[in-house]
C-alpha cells in the first residue's frame, strides 16, 4: 500500500487538518510551535512498525477540548489515511477474497479509544467484513518515528559495545547512540557472533603476561584474527569512503578504521590530507554520517512495507550539506515512502513544490495544514511561509545573478525607478546589453560586503548613489576601501545629469498622475511640485516647516504608487525627449 492522502483532527494542536496529500517525499515546511511534530506523532500511531507503547494518552487529546472529551467519553477519531492498494494487494485480495468485487483504494482510521475503522469503496457481505477490516489493517504500511539519531563516537571499545549489544539505553540518546555503532558494525560486517568468539583472544593478547602463555596454536590463531580484522576494517574504510562522498559534497573525504587495544577508531581525513579523529570533525559532518548509516543500512534491511517520519533532520547541517540531506530522502523512497518536518529553507526540494506543504497555526492557535503554498495572507500564515518563499528566492536569485551583471543600489525605491528606465529604453531596442543588467539593493550598512559578494569572479559591480550627505560619505568610504582599484564604479547620481536623487530623472507628471493622492494625505490638495527643484528636497523641507510626519517608507511607497501606474497607462504615456535623452545618457554610462 500506498499513503496517498491522510488527515489528523482531534489531536493535540489540531481540531481538523484536512486532507493533506502525500508523494514519494513530502515535506512538512514551518515554524517552530506551528504543529509539525504533532502531525507525524498522529500519523505514527496510526500503525508503528515497531512493538511500542502507541497508547493515547491524556496529552495527545486536544488542549481545549481535552477535559470536555474526558467528561463525556467521547473519543472520536484522531487519524485517517487513505491507501492505494499495489500489485502485490491486490493479488493478495483476490487470493483472500475471490467474491468480493475488486477495489484498489481504502481509508483506515484510528479513533482516541484505539479503535479502528475501515472503509472501502464496495459492498461488503457482513460475514466477510472483519476479516476484510484486519486484512487491510494487517498489509498497511507501518510508521517508524525519528528524531534523534544519535551520533558516533570516533573511538569505540568493543567489549563494552558487546555486553550492551541487546540491551536497550538509559534514554532516548543513548539507546539511538547504541542503533548507529550495531550498524556501523553491521556495515563493516562485524556480527556479535563474531565478536564473542574473537574477543577473549584478542584481549588477552593485550596482556603481556597472558601472550607469553600462548602456544604456538594460539598464536597462529591470534595471527589469522588479526589478518582478518585487518582486512574486514581496510575494506570497511574503502567503502564508507565511497558511500558517504557520493551523498556528501562538502569535500571528498577518507574513512579509515583502526583497532587499537580493543578500541576500534574512527579516522577521518579531508581532502587537505589533514587526518584527525571523528569528533574532531565538524558536528555536522559527524550527524550526516550517523544518519547516513541508520537510514541507509535500515532502509534496506529492515523496513519493508514501511512509512518513514523524519522529525526536524539536519538542523546541524550546513546548507549545502541540508540540500544533500534532501537528495539522500529522494534515494530513500526508492523503499520507503518518506514524510519529514524542517523550517529551514535549504531542506525544501524547490524543483518539486508540489512535495512542500505548510503547516501554520490559525487565528484560534489551531494548527493547520496546506497544500496549497497560495494561501490566506494572515500573518501566522506568512511566518510557516517564509521557508518556501526563502528557498524558491535562493534559487532564482543563485540563477539570476549567475548570468547576470549586478548594479548596487541603496533603497528599493532607486531599484524600482532604474526598473522603469531599464523597460523603457529595453522597448526601445536601443541598448540591448542592458537586458542582462539587475538592480541589487543594499542597506547602507551592507554595500561593502554585499559588493564583494557579487563580484566574486566577476569583479565588483557598480555602484550608484544619491548626491545626499549620506551618499557623498558612502562613496568616499567605498573608494578607500573596497573599491579603492575600481573608484570608476562608484557612481554619484549627479553624473548622470543635475539630480540629487534618481527621482529627479523622472517626469513629474508621473508623480502627479501615480501618486498624487498619496502625496495630498500629507501634503494636502493645494501643494504643488516646482519642476524646477529636486523632487525630494522640496517634499522634506515642505515637511520639516510644516511638522509632518513623513513614515519611513515613503519613497519606497511613492515609486510602488508610480510603477502600478506606469504599468497600467503604459500605452497612453509620452515621455518627453529630453527624458528619453536623460534616460538612455543613464543607461550607456551603466554598460
Amino acid at each position: 500500500m500506498r499513503l496517498s492522502l491522510f488527515k489528523v483532527q482531534n489531536f493535540r494542536s489540531f481540531h481538523n487538518s484536512g486532507w493533506v496529500s502525500c508523494q514519494d517525499v513530502t515535506a512538512l515546511a514551518g515554524v517552530n510551535e506551528a504543529g509539525k511534530s504533532n502531525l507525524l506523532k498522529a500519523l505514527w500511531k496510526l500503525k508503528p512498525a515497531f512493538k511500542v507503547d502507541n497508547k493515547i494518552h491524556i496529552s495527545d487529546l486536544p488542549r481545549d477540548k481535552a477535559n470536555e472529551m474526558i467528561d463525556s467519553g467521547e473519543l472520536p477519531v484522531f487519524v485517517t489515511g487513505k491507501f492505494k492498494l499495489d500489485t502485490t494487494d491486490l493479488s493478495l485480495l483476490r487470493k483472500n477474497f475471490p467474491t468480493l468485487k475488486p477495489f484498489d483504494t481504502c481509508v483506515i482510521s484510528r479513533s482516541l479509544n484505539g479503535k479502528y475503522i475501515v472503509e472501502v469503496p464496495v459492498s461488503v457481505p457482513a460475514e466477510i467484513e472483519e476479516n476484510l477490516h484486519n486484512f487491510l489493517i494487517r498489509i498497511m504500511p507501518g510508521f517508524i518515528y525519528f528524531s534523534n539519531y544519535g551520533n558516533l563516537d570516533s573511538n569505540i571499545y568493543l567489549p563494552q559495545m558487546l555486553s550492551k549489544f541487546n540491551k536497550q539505553g538509559v534514554n532516548e540518546a543513548s539507546t539511538a547512540k547504541r542503533r548507529t555503532i550495531k550498524l556501523l558494525l553491521m556495515y563493516m560486517g562485524i556480527t556479535p557472533e563474531m565478536l564473542s568468539e574473537d574477543m577473549a583472544l584478542l584481549t588477552d593478547s593485550q596482556n603481556p603476561e597472558k601472550l607469553s602463555k600462548f602456544s604456538a596454536a594460539d598464536l597462529t590463531q591470534l595471527t589469522q584474527k588479526q589478518e582478518k580484522y585487518a582486512q574486514i576494517l581496510k575494506d570497511a574504510g574503502q567503502r564508507l569512503s565511497t558511500d558517504f562522498n557520493n551523498w556528501w559534497r562538502q569535500g571528498k573525504y577518507t574513512f579509515e578504521f583502526t583497532l587499537e587495544n580493543n578500541n576500534l577508531r574512527i579516522w577521518v581525513t579531508d581532502d587537505m590530507g589533514n587526518r584527525a579523529p571523528l569528533e574532531e570533525r565538524s558536528v555536522g559532518m559527524q550527524w550526516f554520517l550517523s544518519f547516513f548509516l541508520v537510514f541507509t543500512l535500515e532502509s534496506q534491511l529492515f523496513y519493508t512495507n514501511t512509512i518513514l517520519l523524519l522529525d526536524e533532520s539536519g538542523m546541524t547541517l550546513h546548507g549545502l550539506a541540508q540540500k544533500d540531506l534532501v537528495r539522500l530522502f529522494e534515494n530513500l523512497s526508492r523503499t520507503n515512502q518518506l514524510v519529514y518536518t524542517t523550517h529551514s529553507s535549504f531542506m525544501l526540494p524547490t524543483e518539486q513544490l508540489n512535495r512542500i506543504k505548510v503547516v501554520y497555526k490559525d487565528v484560534d492557535g489551531h494548527s493547520q495544514v496546506s497544500n496549497d503554498l497560495n494561501i490566506n495572507p494572515e500573518h501566522t500564515n506568512e511566518l510557516s511561509l517564509y521557508p518556501v518563499k526563502s528557498a524558491v528566492g535562493i534559487d532564482l536569485s543563485t540563477n539570476l545573478l549567475k548570468n547576470s551583471k549586478s548594479v548596487m543600489v541603496v533603497g528599493q525605491a532607486d531599484q524600482t525607478y532604474l526598473n522603469i528606465i531599464k523597460n523603457y529604453v529595453l522597448t526601445s531596442g536601443k541598448f540591448k546589453g542592458f537586458n542582462d543588467i539587475i538592480f541589487v539593493v543594499a542597506s547602507a550598512n551592507g554595500v561593502d560586503g554585499l559588493a564583494q559578494i557579487l563580484g566574486k569572479g566577476q569583479g565588483l559591480p557598480k555602484v550608484v548613489l544619491p548626491c545626499t550627505e549620506g551618499g557623498l560619505h558612502m562613496q568616499d568610504y567605498l573608494c578607500k576601501h573596497s573599491y579603492k582599484n575600481s573608484t570608476d564604479k562608484v557612481l554619484l547620481i549627479s553624473q548622470f545629469g543635475k539630480y540629487i536623487s534618481i527621482e529627479d530623472a523622472m517626469p513629474y507628471k508621473l508623480f502627479a498622475y501615480g501618486a498624487g493622492n498619496y502625496l495630498a494625505e500629507f501634503f494636502g490638495k493645494e501643494f504643488e511640485l516646482d519642476t524646477k527643484q529636486s523632487f525630494l528636497t522640496q517634499l522634506y523641507t515642505y515637511a520639516q516647516e510644516h511638522n509632518i510626519k513623513l513614515p519611513d517608507n515613503f519613497r519606497d511607497e511613492v515609486a510602488l504608487r508610480v510603477n502600478a501606474y506606469i504599468q497600467k497607462n503604459y500605452k497612453d504615456i509620452k515621455i518627453p525627449h529630453a527624458t528619453k535623452k536623460a534616460w538612455l545618457n543613464i543607461i550607456s554610462k551603466l554598460i
